[in-house]
């Protein structure tokens, strides 16, 4: 079919219930007016919502209600077996979880304030508000919580409503459908859950399922119980059902883990499946049957979701796994997620669900969607002291204690994640810092780094040998001698500005590359932690003393000694050579008779003499030593200032940087586990004032219930009395 017939049809569909609804007011009309009106105003909204709609039938107990909360992933609607649903019930997905109850007249406030009452003492957090008519209440959760459906419901659904919660009864009685609204993402939006009452439920209720709601439906999924599957009850239902209303029918055998390997066969060879061919035989053409166990598939969902724990799974009974199967998933490393897909294997569920699908979007032939909707609603009634008794069972099971239990028990968990993930952290950092391998990788710590850095071999290279290279330049040890050494020290302020500069980066590198790495570890594990940077390393060298090579002395040295050579040298000479020498004939002068005069004569000539090479000599050699001399002295500055000034200073700053990262990383995580401990102390401060006002409430409640219960005894008594006088009167009279 094409879109435009489609919507050719629908737009006809609302021109028809529009013609109805004028029809209504025909004098000659016979019946209910009001409620036609309503049926029809029912069927299009139904028809503006464009759901497509899956009624579910079955004997009461069979499971249809568990079915639908397997579709729906949770248990949201009542499924106990003394709570079999009473009431056609709509499911549908919306953007918030609601249930509308609409009626066909108004529904006075003070008859709605019961339910006000009931959700207030039930811990269900909801908004109870009517539409403009009144005639729809819609209830509005504040959570989302499954549970608080499954209880509302409860008291307005089920069959034992009336006797639980008789003073909800007149609000019942007014009501003529349910609609349960769901947010669940997993639920198909564009399909509506139709939960019926039982195919034996009261005559009325059973004539709108079949008469109503099976022939604006789109698909029937006809539940039948394994054990029961081809009785003649059946087999009358089902004949009735698809001659009369023409509609597609799926059967399901539920309960299938009940049944025994070879019992499961679609095909109906044997097992149940046989059996309900048989039933069917001249009925159904070529029937699709499905097992199923929508209790497995139930728990495999809520056990994925976190719902319900493997230790409630070992607890309950229905579940069977094989002792063996169990130990081979209890060693896989997830065993829930193990052991929810193996029970979600076990029930089937997946293959009935995705041909459901597959017929309602591929095979379904209604093409526009028209729906009915006309609910009639019973209640019944019972003693006031049984609806006493649930609300104190409800008190002592307010489920808003267990939730703030669990969650005060995982916060305490959280603050020893928190805890023990900072003191990781810090190991960590202590591992980098004092050098280790982390993943793999080996760090060399800040002690190795210091040392590499201010190492011999480091300031040999960079600045030693810089100095040399100038000094050995030209001229330029000439310049600097003549300028007092100031060009000197220019140049070695120039090379340690370098050094100290490169030095200065390296360490800033290294400070970065831990930090970086403690900070994207702790923002990868989900914690916002910021935290400034360090400053910026920066060495400096500060004021180079006045750096001098006077050779002075070495000269004055060199003299003297050149003195004393070439005067002893002149006087061994004199002594023995020229010890017989005339003086007063070479000098042609009268000199007086000095003994050893030769030797005189010649020491001085040869101390002056001496002197004078003595100061030759020593200036041959003086750029050499001059070099080795300011290179031992520059040796001596480097040493003071760097290597036990500068080192240790770095080995000071790196500590305090390390020490205030650590602190800031303590820091953050006590404030995040006080946070975390404020919230345990509010949780605690409200689960005292809960507390409190359930034992308030169950003592005020328990008194009524104490005297109602002994009323009831009392009046028992009496009935057992009089059956007794009436028995004892009959006998004689016999």
């Amino acid at each position: 079919m094409s879109v435009k017939v489609h919507q050719e049809n629908r737009l006809w569909a609302f021109e028809a219930l529009h013609t109805l609804e004028q029809f209504i007011s025909d004098p000659e009309f016979e019946g209910e007016k009001q409620i036609e009106r309503t049926r029809i105003e029912g069927k299009k909204r139904e028809l503006k919502d464009g759901k497509y709609r899956v009624v579910f039938l079955g004997e009461f107990n069979v499971g249809k209600t568990t079915l639908i909360n397997t579709f729906l992933g949770d248990t949201y609607l009542p499924m106990v077996l003394e709570e079999c649903t009473a009431k056609v019930t709509y499911v549908m997905v919306g953007e918030k979880m609601q249930i509308i109850l609409r009626a066909q007249q108004p529904i006075p406030v003070e008859t709605v304030q019961v339910l006000r009452e009931f959700l207030s003492y039930a811990g269900i957090e909801a908004d109870v508000h009517p539409d403009e008519s009144f005639n729809n209440w819609i209830v509005d959760y504040k959570m989302s919580y499954p549970e608080d459906m499954y209880r509302t419901l409860s008291t307005i659904v089920t069959l034992t409503a009336d006797e639980e919660f008789p003073k909800l009864k007149a609000l019942r009685e007014k009501i003529e459908e349910v609609i349960a609204i769901i947010p669940e993402a997993n639920v198909e939006e564009d399909i509506a859950l139709v939960d019926s009452p039982g195919v034996h439920s009261i005559t009325e209720t059973h004539r709108k399922v079949t008469e109503d709601i099976i022939p604006n439906c789109h698909l029937v999924v006809c539940l039948l119980d394994s054990q029961s599957a081809g009785n003649e009850h059946n087999r009358d239902f089902i004949a009735k059902l698809v001659k009369e209303r023409q509609r597609k029918v799926f059967f399901v055998i539920n309960k299938s883990d009940q049944l025994n390997p070879e019992e499961i066969d679609p095909q109906g060879r044997k097992g149940p499946a046989k059996d309900l061919l048989r039933c069917l035989e001249g009925t159904v053409q070529n029937p699709e049957i499905f097992f199923v166990s929508a209790l497995y598939a139930l728990y495999a969902s809520q056990l994925m979701r976190g719902s319900i724990t493997l230790n409630e799974i070992d607890k309950n009974e229905k579940i069977h796994i094989p002792y063996n199967t169990r130990n081979q998933l209890e060693q896989t490393h997830n065993p829930g997620e193990e052991i929810a897909g193996y029970l979600m294997t076990r029930s089937s569920f997946l293959l009935f669900k995705n041909r459901l699908l597959d017929y309602l979007y591929t095979e379904n032939r209604e093409g526009a969607i028209l729906t009915s909707v006309c609910r009639f609603i019973r209640d019944f009634a019972h003693r006031y002291a049984k609806p006493l008794e649930v609300k104190i069972q409800l008190a002592q099971q307010n489920p808003r204690l267990e939730r703030i239990r669990k969650e005060r028990q995982r916060l305490h968990q959280e603050i020893q994640r928190n805890s023990k993930f900072m003191e990781e952290t810090i190991g960590i950092l202590n591992t980098f810092l004092e050098g280790g391998s982390l993943n793999d990788e080996k760090y060399e710590g800040q002690e190795h780094l210091i040392n590499r850095l201010f190492s011999r071999q480091s300031i040999e290279n960079e600045i030693f040998k810089p100095v040399r290279q100038w000094l050995c330049t030209e001229n330029n040890l000439t310049k600097a001698r003549k300028n007092k050494y100031i060009p000197l020290q220019e140049k070695l302020g120039e090379v340690l500005d370098n050094y100290l500069k490169s030095v200065s980066s390296e360490l800033n590198r290294f400070v970065e590359q831990y930090e970086n790495f403690i900070k994207n570890r702790i923002s990868q594990n989900g914690y916002n932690f910021e935290y400034s940077s360090s400053p910026k390393i920066s060495l400096e060298r500060g004021a180079i003393v006045a750096i001098d090579a006077s050779l002075a002395f070495s000269y004055f040295l060199f003299f003297t000694c050149g003195i004393l050579l070439g005067g002893v040298t002149g006087a061994i000479i004199g002594e023995g050579f020229l010890s017989q020498f005339s003086w007063v004939d070479y000098l042609g002068i009268a000199l007086p008779i000095i003994p050893h005069i030769s030797a005189y004569i010649l020491g001085g000539v040869g101390g002056v003499l001496g002197g004078i090479l003595g100061l030759i000599a020593r200036s041959m050699g003086g750029d050499e030593i001059r070099r080795e001399k300011l290179i031992e002295k520059i040796s001596t500055y480097i040493e003071k200032t760097l290597v036990q000034g500068l080192q240790k200073k770095t080995k000071a700053e790196l500590e305090t940087q390390k020490n205030q990262l650590i602190h800031e990383i303590q820091n953050h995580f006590d404030n995040l586990n006080m946070q975390i401990n404020n919230q345990i102390r509010r949780l605690a401060e409200e689960e005292d004032r809960l507390e409190k006002a359930q034992q308030e409430l169950i003592k005020r409640l328990q008194g009524k219930v104490d005297r109602l219960n002994e009323i009831a005894n009392h009046a028992h008594e009496i009935i057992e009395t009089s059956f007794k006088k009436d028995w004892i009167n009959e006998g004689k009279n016999v």
